[in-house]
């Protein structure tokens, strides 16, 4: 299934990954592995 309810949502849910991957990948590796434990944290009280 696709992630949004209309075209316009999906598009903006995209841009909002695009972007967070674009600063993501600009970080140094220690906080890029912060920010990934924090990210899978959350998705295991999920």
């Amino acid at each position: 299934r696709c992630a949004g309810r209309n075209f316009t949502h999906r598009q903006m849910i995209k841009r909002k990954a695009e972007n967070w991957a674009r600063r993501y990948a600009a970080m140094p590796p220690a906080e890029r592995l912060a920010v990934l434990s924090a990210l899978m944290a959350v998705e295991a009280h999920e």
